[in-house]
This record gives structure tokens, C-alpha cells and sequence, in this order.
């Protein structure tokens, strides 16, 4: 990095986050977990093949910040800070989703018996893009509107 206002800029968003880390972690594991996770994440990015154009933003819009997959606070990229294990909360989101597909999938076939494999998979994809729409409709709406006796 050539430029020091660019230095200066990773820099401050590295110690922010290392910050954060130790939070969880503890000051001696911080700079492992968050050097795992930058790795993680560069590897991640070289399998898909696509350049980067624009390391510092990359790192510090997508490589340093905690990329949580559910509400648990030490969840990053469905792994937990504290341990490095795959994420409870994830692992059961993941086994809930394939099972709502299964289940949509089963009544699909059941109400088009006679439908081509296609016909099928995208009647299965269209259901499921609407029971999921509709779920996320459902919890964000729910109690979370401001009104008259709700506080906003």
C-alpha cells in the first residue's frame, strides 16, 4: 500500500475490528481468529475467480467486518468466533430450509404427478419463493410497526 491515506484507512478498520475480535476472544486469539477469517475469505474470493480491483476496499468492505449468518453475536460466516465449530443456529436454519424444500418439493409432486422434471423444479423454486416471501413479510411486520400504543 503506496498510498498512506489508504494505509491509514486499513489500518483504522483493522484495529476496529481486531477490537471487536477480542471481544469475543480474547486479545491473545484476536489476531489469529481475524487472520483466519481474512484468509478464509481471499480463498473464497480466488475459487470464484474473480479479481480484485480494489484491495482496500475490499478489505475493509467484505474481508474485516463479522459477516453473522443468524442472531447469535460470535456467528461468522455460520462459524462460531470463540471455537472455530460450525454455528449451531445455522446448522439448524440449514436443516429447517431443506426440509421446508423437501416439503414443498413433495407437494409439487403430489399436485403435478404428470409435469416434466422442469415443470416440476420450477414450480418447486416459484413455491418456495413465495412461502419464503411470505415468511419474511410475516416477521417483519410482526410487532415491528410503530402505531397508535406501540412505541416506535
Amino acid at each position: 500500500m503506496d498510498r498512506p491515506a489508504a494505509r491509514r484507512l486499513v489500518e483504522a478498520a483493522t484495529g476496529a475490528e481486531l477490537a471487536t475480535v477480542s471481544g469475543f476472544v480474547g486479545r491473545t486469539d484476536a489476531p489469529q481468529v481475524l487472520a483466519d477469517r481474512l484468509a478464509r475469505r481471499l480463498e473464497d474470493q480466488l475459487r470464484l475467480g474473480v479479481p480484485i480491483k480494489d484491495p482496500v476496499g475490499r478489505l475493509i468492505g467484505k474481508g474485516l467486518p463479522q459477516r453473522p449468518e443468524c442472531d447469535d453475536v460470535l456467528c461468522d460466516d455460520r462459524m462460531l468466533l470463540d471455537s472455530g465449530r460450525d454455528c449451531p443456529r445455522c446448522e439448524d436454519r440449514q436443516a429447517d430450509s431443506r426440509a421446508q424444500r423437501r416439503a414443498v418439493a413433495a407437494a409439487v409432486d403430489t399436485a403435478m404427478p404428470y409435469a416434466s422434471e422442469g415443470e416440476r423444479r420450477t414450480a418447486t423454486e416459484r413455491r418456495l419463493h413465495e412461502t419464503v416471501t411470505a415468511r419474511a413479510w410475516a416477521a417483519s411486520t410482526n410487532g415491528s410497526r410503530s402505531g397508535p400504543g406501540r412505541p416506535p
